[in-house]
C-alpha cells in the first residue's frame, strides 16, 4: 500500500503552523507524533494510497478529536483534518 510509512505533515492551526509525524503500518495500527506525544490512530481504514482516521491530539487547550482524510501521491501526502473549528487541507512528505 503506497500510504503505508512515516510522514512529516505541516498542518495551519489556531496555535500556527504544526509538524506532526503521522505513522501509518500496514497491519491498520499507527500514530500521531508530536513533541507533546504520540495519538493512536482510531478507527484507521487503509485502501491502496488513501487513508481516513481519528485521533485524539494533545493541545495547549486540552485533547482536540481530529479526523483525518488522506491520500498519497509517490512520496507525497494531501489531505484534510477536521476539528471542532473546522476543516483545514494539509500536506506531507514521506520520512520513511
Amino acid at each position: 500500500m503506497a500510504i503505508v510509512g512515516t510522514w512529516k505533515l505541516s498542518l495551519e492551526t489556531p496555535f500556527g503552523v504544526q509538524t506532526p509525524s503521522l505513522r501509518i503500518n500496514a497491519d491498520g495500527t499507527g500514530g500521531l507524533i508530536s513533541p507533546i506525544g504520540e495519538a493512536p490512530l482510531n478507527d484507521l481504514v487503509l485502501e491502496d494510497d488513501t487513508a481516513e482516521f481519528s485521533a485524539s491530539v494533545p493541545t495547549p487547550m486540552g485533547n482536540f478529536a481530529i479526523g483525518f482524510s488522506v491520500k498519497a501521491s509517490g512520496d507525497a501526502l494531501a489531505g484534510t483534518f477536521t476539528s471542532p473549528l473546522g476543516a483545514t487541507d494539509f500536506t506531507g512528505v514521506r520520512e520513511a
